[in-house]
């Protein structure tokens, strides 16, 4: 466990520290430079999220990191658990069946033990697939991310409704068009 972490702190501190900037400065004169934004690659993004948290590095969402490791930690233990749970009735049900032996659950009848073997049997399926999506999740939301990384979000974005009213033309229509204009500004 301990090697596995030294692992990720590695390959997490080798994504955050790199040798060359990706800011590159366009200058019409010595005097005027220009710093374009840096471009971030989606699939970058998604290939550093094959390490859960390495695409948020990239993308600097660090807020995200601690949700998708509880995610990750959330169902990853619940499926332990009903796993856990599952191997119990499991091997009851196979000492009830081929041996003739009650060993763990004396109060229990055999429909009941075949029933408690199937619930966790399903849980730990959910929780695994949750675990998968969480996972999933985690690289579509830094591909995504990675995509929109260069979008400008101003703070004069406005939408705008007004009621209009067009008279009549001299020869298509007898009544005024009315109508709404809406304006969206970005």
């Amino acid at each position: 466990m301990k090697q596995q972490l030294l692992l990720i702190v590695f390959i997490l501190s080798f994504l955050v520290s790199s040798g060359q900037s990706d800011v590159i400065i366009v200058s019409d004169s010595l005097e005027n430079p220009v710093s374009l934004p840096e471009y971030h690659s989606p699939g970058k993004a998604a290939l550093f999220s094959l390490i859960p948290g390495g695409g948020q590095v990239y993308n600097k969402s660090y807020w995200k990191i601690p949700i998708i490791y509880g995610g990750l930690i959330l169902f990853g233990g619940f499926a332990i658990k009903n796993n856990n749970e599952y191997v119990k009735y499991k091997d009851e049900a196979i000492n009830r069946f081929n041996n003739d032996t009650i060993i763990n659950f004396p109060d229990l009848s055999n429909t009941e033990v075949l029933d408690s073997k199937d619930f966790y049997e399903r849980k730990r399926n959910l929780n695994i697939l949750m675990f998968v999506g969480v996972y999933i999740l985690n690289i579509v939301d830094a591909s995504v991310d990675a995509y929109f990384f260069e979008y400008d979000i101003s703070p004069d974005l406005s939408l705008r409704a007004e009621p209009f009213i067009r008279p009549p033309d001299n020869y298509t229509t007898i009544l005024p068009t009315t109508g709404i204009t809406i304006t969206l500004k970005l």
